[in-house]
């Protein structure tokens, strides 16, 4: 989500996979009990619970949770401006909401990250709002269990995200640095012409150097009995651990990554190109980030293309979060992992293979 340039629509149209699940969680849809939240037994699999929200108050939790705050469009071209607004992101009956409205709203036109940034700037106006939480310094791991129980937005032009940066950015700017999307979708329920409504989900991983040198690998999955994941909530997690990353929904490993398909070069305080350890950039301390755009260089040019104003508004309705670190290994995270033998390995690439 943190894009620059039509990340994704290069995305290969990977087979969708039906595989039956590895019941590890035993989470049931509680759609119709949204305040009751779904259990998990991963302490019996060696992981540790080391950080949680289950959005149980009537607010967000400002010890885990911060708010980017701007119009800066995600570096995407997105349409929405991010608040700290309740009507954006709420918290009530144990969930949380994060709402995208079709409504005009001015607010600073850099991220706040750029140093010219100031929160009272309204120099940039867009015509939706949303919002992104942001858990950097209040919640930052290197390798774990992360697993989050959503239900997803629908329509034309929605974007939402549940995804992880890193919070030194040790190997220099965007995407350098890396960036681990544990779940993203675009345009859920959408039918274009004939074919199904729209239900991929897609876990992804991008590296390699700043951009616009950056590349992305991949997986889309499909929920069995074409399910699709704006209908009802499910479980999205990724085990990271070192040298290698998972993706899994509703506990089905559909995705492997590891490090002899990624790669990281910088340049350093010297003005010299420097190759990171072959681990990297994934070798370092990443926080979470929840929030649901809306267009952008992926969502507005796929599927019937633009934004349908008539489908806002839209939310993404979060149950909990949870982290784990592996008991056996916390150093390497290995030890507890969930291994499904028809997950796709991707293949990555390297920096041999990205070279023009």
């Amino acid at each position: 989500m943190n894009r620059a340039i039509n990340q994704h629509s290069f995305l290969p149209g990977l087979a969708a996979l039906a595989l039956s699940a590895l019941t590890i969680t035993g989470c049931q849809s509680t759609d119709h009990l949204p305040q009751i939240h779904a259990t998990s037994n991963q302490s019996t699999l060696g992981w540790q619970m080391v950080w949680q929200d289950e959005f149980d108050g009537n607010e967000i939790n400002a010890n885990k949770w911060s708010f980017a705050v701007d119009c800066y469009g995600g570096g995407n071209h997105e349409a929405q401006c991010y608040t700290a607004r309740t009507k954006n992101a709420s918290v009530a009956d144990g969930l949380l909401t994060i709402t995208a409205i079709n409504e005009r709203f001015s607010g600073p036109a850099v991220n706040d990250a750029d140093p010219s940034y100031d929160v009272n700037d309204t120099s940039k106006t867009m015509e939706y709002t949303s919002a992104r939480l942001v858990s950097k310094n209040k919640g930052d791991w290197k390798y774990g269990r992360f697993e989050i129980r959503a239900k997803l937005p629908q329509g034309q032009g929605t974007w939402p995200a549940i995804w992880m940066l890193p919070t030194d950015w040790v190997y220099g700017p965007w995407a350098g640095s890396g960036e681990i999307d544990i779940m993203e979708a675009v345009n859920l329920n959408v039918v274009v012409e004939d074919s199904a409504p729209v239900s991929a989900v897609h876990g992804t991983l991008h590296y390699g150097k700043q951009w616009p040198n950056n590349v992305y690998t991949g997986q889309e999955y499909h929920l069995a009995n074409n399910a699709n994941p704006a209908d009802d909530f499910h479980v999205y997690a990724v085990e990271w651990q070192q040298d290698e990353i998972r993706w899994y929904v509703d506990d089905v490993h559909f995705a492997t990554q590891r490090s002899s398909g990624w790669y990281s070069q910088y340049v350093d305080g010297k003005g010299e190109t420097v190759n990171a350890p072959n681990d990297a950039p994934f070798n370092q301390a990443f926080h979470l980030l929840l929030n649901l755009a809306v267009g952008g260089d992926w969502a507005a040019n796929v599927h019937n293309k633009g934004i349908d104003p008539a489908v806002f508004p839209q939310s993404m309705l979060v149950d909990y979060v949870r982290v784990y670190q592996c008991a056996n290994s916390p150093s390497t995270g290995a030890g507890c992992e969930t291994i499904h033998d028809n997950a796709v390995l991707v293949s990555g690439k390297t920096l041999a293979s990205a070279a023009p």
